[in-house]
């Protein structure tokens, strides 16, 4: 498409920001809004899952902006996959793991594009 040829055409910065690659869609933000939806008895325990939800779709946020502009800094990557495996630790709900464990993965392999040659 002509919005994915200008996204290539889009020149580098910084060492520090990665080119725009293949976008997949972020279709677990659902599951993760489902997820906080399922009951819990600890109410605590719910309201640290919803705020830690939160943060991890603020952050898919702003990381959608950044591929909507071209590029993503490898700060925020970094700070997102460490984000995620210190989560997952604490999580006993498989169906959130599963959907933690595909954002952590895809952040990773954003991450390793920026030490591949090109």
């Amino acid at each position: 498409t002509a919005f994915a040829s200008h996204l290539e055409g889009v020149k580098q910065t910084s060492d520090d920001v990665a080119p725009v690659g293949e976008v997949s869609g972020v279709s677990a933000v659902g599951s993760i809004l489902a997820a906080q939806e399922v009951g819990d008895d600890d109410g605590n325990t719910r309201q640290l899952l919803q705020k830690y939800g939160e943060d991890v779709l603020d952050r898919l946020d702003e990381i959608q902006r950044d591929l909507l502009a071209g590029s993503i800094p490898k700060d925020r990557l970094t700070n997102l996959a460490q984000t995620l495996r210190a989560k997952k630790k604490t999580i006993d709900d498989p169906s959130l793991l599963r959907i933690i464990s595909d954002i952590e993965l895809r952040a990773e392999v954003e991450l390793a594009k920026y030490t591949r040659k090109i």
